[in-house]
């Protein structure tokens, strides 16, 4: 056991994930970056059922996807903080 060596997770992990990328901690504000989406960034809420379900009938009946149907109404809700 004396020429044993030891474990290195720094050098472990960058060989899994590649050199120079970074873990989702160290990234988690990174906006998401697609073309036309630049200015938008991903995040993660928890939601009351009821609220999922309406929000999920509300973008069927406007034939808008999920994420287009809660910017749309936070829009409407937060008007008066959107303004510069």
């Amino acid at each position: 056991m004396a020429g044993k060596a030891k474990f290195d997770q720094e050098a472990a992990f960058k060989s899994i994930i590649g050199t120079g990328r970074e873990s989702e901690h160290e990234s988690q504000d990174t906006p998401v970056v697609k073309g036309k989406n630049k200015d938008r960034v991903q995040r993660s809420y928890f939601l009351d059922r009821d609220i999922d379900k309406a929000l999920r009938r509300m973008a069927l009946d406007t034939e808008k996807n999920l994420t287009e149907t809660i910017n749309d109404i936070l829009r409407k809700g937060l008007s008066d903080y959107l303004k510069h």
